[in-house]
């Protein structure tokens, strides 16, 4: 598979794990979200893409929306 951004061939795979925090002042009262996924990353320009799961996704999504002010 190539890059999407700079179409090289040079990716690698590399497992992570990753502490997403949830935006604005807010945010920091909100438990963040763990994610553990297998980063691909080229090794030109540094562009790295994950997948989420779907109950990861979900309490990304619930943390959003529980945000006041937010507009759905």
């Amino acid at each position: 598979m190539v890059c999407q951004s700079c179409l090289s061939s040079e990716r690698c795979e590399f497992s992570a794990e990753i502490n997403i925090h949830f935006p604005g002042v807010e945010g920091y009262t909100k438990p963040t979200v763990w994610v553990f996924p297998s980063l691909q990353v080229c090794l030109q320009c540094g562009s790295a893409e994950f997948a989420l799961s779907a109950d990861q996704l979900r309490a990304l999504a619930d943390g959003i929306e529980e945000s006041p002010g937010r507009s759905s």
